[in-house]
């Protein structure tokens, strides 16, 4: 094991108290505080939050979607973190399995909500999770004893009542309906219009009283952000200019055609 571990890392990392330390405050240099372990199918998950709120009025587009795509800006990251430690280190985000949410409350970073995200203590449910699979073996971390309050409050405001105590109803959730392709019935319309974003929806977190003091973006997060996307400004581009222009843009993937048809909603024209 020590031979494994000072071909990756070097002598001055020889027991696995030192590792998982030297992990966790390379984390903290590249501005990622919070980070857990744990284990799957013989492997070490290393775990990482990072958060992206910004306090903005007036946007038609989730908080998630406004700034440089999560996948890239924690991929990078993730990277950073781990090649000084394990360069065969496999990376995951927001896909595969597991999924991310299961592994960071595995990892005590957090307990599931109501809402059925994932809540920090200090971050609330706003913040991404990324995770690297590696060979280290490290002690994991263990899962928190805590739950959800009794207040409803998200299950409550839900525009499409997609939230139940125990059950998540997709088919019913604005953040999906608004990136789903084709028409959409009177009954998706209406909880579109609830939501009152072109992309994604954000009700069920600001209700959240675990939200209310939640810490603000990593910086990667807080540059070139779009607030607004415009209807005639995207009727405008071809398919090609729309993905030059907000290719690094999280509400890009499903391309210009599905926002339009949101767009039409919104301001009471028929798709």
């Amino acid at each position: 094991m020590y031979s494994r571990r000072s071909k990756i890392i070097g002598s001055d990392f020889m027991n696995e108290k030192t590792l998982k330390e030297q992990i966790i405050k390379h984390a903290e240099e590249l501005g990622i505080k919070e980070i857990g372990f744990c284990k799957h199918n013989g492997q070490t998950a290393v775990c990482c939050l990072f958060p992206y709120y910004m306090d903005e009025a007036n946007s038609n587009l989730s908080v998630y979607a406004r700034g440089t795509d999560y996948h890239l800006v924690v991929l990078e990251i993730l990277k950073k973190i781990m090649e000084p430690f394990d360069k065969n280190a496999t990376y995951h985000i927001d896909k595969g399995e597991p999924f991310d949410q299961a592994v960071a409350y595995k990892s005590g970073l957090g307990f599931m909500g109501k809402n059925h995200l994932l809540i920090n203590k200090n971050l609330g449910s706003w913040c991404f999770i990324g995770y690297a699979l590696t060979d280290l073996d490290i002690t994991p971390d263990k899962p928190l004893e805590l739950s959800c309050s009794a207040c409803n409050a998200c299950i409550e405001a839900c525009p499409g009542k997609a939230l139940a105590e125990d059950k998540f109803f997709t088919e019913n959730c604005a953040s999906y309906i608004s990136q789903k392709k084709g028409q959409l019935s009177e009954e998706e319309t209406d909880i579109l219009l609830k939501s009152g974003l072109a992309f994604g929806c954000d009700i069920c977190q600001k209700v959240c009283p675990h939200n209310t003091n939640a810490e603000t973006a990593l910086k990667e997060f807080k540059e070139n952000r779009v607030l607004n996307i415009q209807l005639s400004k995207l009727s405008d581009l071809s398919n090609k200019e729309f993905k030059e222009n907000f290719k690094d843009k999280a509400f890009a993937w499903r391309g210009k055609e599905v926002l339009i048809r949101n767009l039409k909603k919104l301001v009471g024209m028929k798709s």
